[in-house]
């Protein structure tokens, strides 16, 4: 396992020497869904994989916004003395990195959104979520997340990865009704940066074909709002391609950190 740290609350690990490559994790998941990732970057980079404020190891900060929680990200990287990294963030995690990324951007060498989008939530995405919370309140946290994880795997696939689906199910279950309300309102209230420009560095999209939350169409369509846009499309994949498509994934990943501090 790799080097665990903790500062103002916030558990990372931080492992390998080199550029800096910052890891953020998606909904509602932590640090460990990287562990692959973090094994073949860290040959050649420092990785700093975080759990976000409420998740995992860390305490539940203040996770009333997605830019509040950049904002505690930025922290932690200050206290790292990180001058510049290349940011992956899976779903929430790529909401996060947005917003870091339009409040720091001097920070940013390089930008990858795996499974995450530049829209803001629908009014009727919204009202899903509502439902959820509502659920949640109501003491059913594990019924979520039971339902949550397989949708995360491409349907023709969900039989082959179900003891990985049954896995983060099992590390997850426990986690703080109070820390996914949170962080459930958080995204619902996100930003919108499908009408911004992005041009001040590489940005990077994994789309799984497979993806039940989000349509690949869109996501290509976004990447052309890029003047530097690396798209890995995978057939066959969800919304887990750090799973579903490892091998590609972690290559494509290494190829494109490789590419923003060339």
């Amino acid at each position: 396992m790799p080097n665990e740290f903790i500062h103002n609350g916030i558990a990372y690990y931080k492992e390998g020497i080199g550029n800096v490559v910052v890891l953020l994790h998606g909904f509602p998941m932590d640090k460990n869904i990287w562990l692959d990732l973090i094994t073949v970057l860290s040959t050649n980079h420092q990785v700093i994989a975080i759990d976000i404020p409420g998740l995992g190891n860390s305490n539940a900060l203040s996770l009333n916004a997605i830019h509040t929680i950049a904002d505690q990200i930025h922290d932690l990287l200050q206290h790292e003395q990180v001058g510049k990294a290349v940011f992956v963030g899976h779903s929430m995690g790529g909401y996060i990195a947005l917003a870091y990324s339009k409040q720091y951007c001097k920070m940013v060498k390089g930008l990858c959104l795996v499974h995450s989008t530049l829209n803001a939530d629908t009014e009727e995405k919204k009202i899903m979520r509502l439902k959820i919370i509502d659920l949640i309140k109501k003491g059913g946290t594990k019924a979520f997340l039971r339902e949550l994880f397989p949708s995360l795997f491409a349907a023709n696939k969900r039989i082959i990865f179900k003891s990985e689906w049954d896995a983060l199910y099992n590390r997850h279950q426990t986690v703080s009704p109070v820390s996914l309300i949170a962080l459930y309102e958080a995204i619902m209230n996100r930003k919108n940066y499908a009408e911004t420009t992005w041009n001040e560095f590489p940005m990077q999209w994994i789309i799984g074909e497979q993806d039940q939350l989000l349509d690949p169409k869109d996501l290509i369509a976004q990447a052309l709002q890029s003047d530097k846009s690396f798209v890995s499309l995978y057939p066959n994949c969800g919304h887990m391609s750090m799973i579903e498509n490892r091998a590609q994934f972690e290559k494509d990943i290494l190829e494109f950190t490789n590419y923003c501090y060339a």
